[in-house]
């Protein structure tokens, strides 16, 4: 019975420790935009490819994180989901990482800069060109996490410890159209919980070469191809299952603090109706998605002049393709 209630004791106390402000678990779980970055690795590029941006062929990724005060990143993109004629994404595709938290975007190329300079920048803006690369690898990873459920449309789903990441592959290939045959980049995505380094399986036999589902946990029903023609950029935004951009909150505006005199004479008189931080502030889900737990960090809405704040916080992931000569070829023994 003693142990029992010395038990019950440390676990009271654990959890008291993990909810506290400025904990290292609840940092990690709710500031994934302070954590994340692009993958390690340099790009297979040549020197010719990177010194003229004509000759380039492969990806290039770029990671913004922004302020999300007044939902620039969903209010910049809206216009763009379901736009398009025809989609570099399948529905089947864009619906499973939907549920999961992630929204993927198509931006055409010539909007794209435009598009981005709408968005409150807070910490500079990374770039990484890849090309073409045929094995799995990282190419941007999120905090890291103790293990947890997330939410998945309307279930939950356990994942492993370690850091969520966005892995692919990418290369070229022909693909037959209308008018014949074009050359397209085809992009291979997925996310996978990079294991920790004391989780990893190191006891690997000489003779067995490593393989992605040693480096963690790959979340299957993610794993989808994407025909990119090199018109279009694929952008990747963390969001809750099921968010509906077409309602999206009207901008903050600026929350005058008022002096002493003045708090004095509301007390004698009370002139319009008080600000309610449930109106402002951001709603904390119990269990979060996958794309919230990787790239949204919550903060204060409420903003007072001359106050600071924590700036709600979205990590934009933008993954631009590059072709060469990517204009349509006519079948077999056309003219080029």
């Amino acid at each position: 019975m003693r142990d029992a209630a010395r038990h019950a004791v440390l676990l009271a106390i654990a959890s008291a420790m993990l909810a506290a402000p400025g904990c290292n678990g609840v940092r990690k779980w709710f500031a994934p935009a302070e954590q994340v970055e692009l993958s390690d690795g340099a790009s297979i590029a040549s020197e010719s490819q990177l010194a003229d941006p004509d000759a380039r062929q492969g990806i290039e990724v770029r990671m913004l994180v922004v302020d999300d005060t007044d939902y620039d990143a969903p209010r910049a993109l809206r216009p763009f989901v379901g736009a398009l004629a025809e989609s570099s994404v399948d529905e089947s595709t864009r619906e499973v990482w939907s549920s999961w938290g992630l929204r993927l975007i198509e931006v055409p190329i010539d909007q794209l800069d435009a598009t981005l300079a709408k968005l409150r920048v807070v910490r500079p803006i990374s770039n990484q060109w890849l090309g073409e690369f045929g094995a799995w690898r990282a190419i941007i990873r999120s905090g890291e996490n103790g293990g947890t459920r997330v939410r998945v449309g309307e279930s939950l789903r356990q994942i492993d410890a370690g850091r969520p990441r966005i892995i692919a592959r990418s290369w070229s290939e022909p693909m037959l159209v209308d008018d014949g045959v074009r050359q397209v980049l085809r992009l291979d995505l997925g996310v996978q919980i990079e294991a920790r380094g004391d989780n990893q399986f190191l006891l690997l036999p000489d003779q067995r070469e490593r393989t992605l589902d040693d480096e963690g946990q790959v979340i299957d029903e993610l794993l989808g191809s994407v025909m990119l023609r090199g018109d279009r950029a694929l952008v990747i935004v963390g969001e809750e299952p099921g968010a509906d951009w077409s309602r999206i909150p009207d901008p903050v505006v600026v929350i005058e603090t008022p002096s002493e005199d003045e708090e004095e004479a509301g007390q004698a008189e009370t002139t319009g109706q008080p600000v309610s931080r449930a109106i402002v502030e951001p709603r904390v889900p119990p269990v979060r998605s996958l794309g919230e737990l990787m790239f949204v960090s919550p903060g204060s809405r409420m903003t007072r002049a001359g106050e600071s704040r924590n700036v709600p916080k979205r990590v934009v992931v933008v993954l631009v393709p590059s072709l060469r000569g990517d204009a349509l070829n006519e079948s077999s023994g056309g003219t080029p």
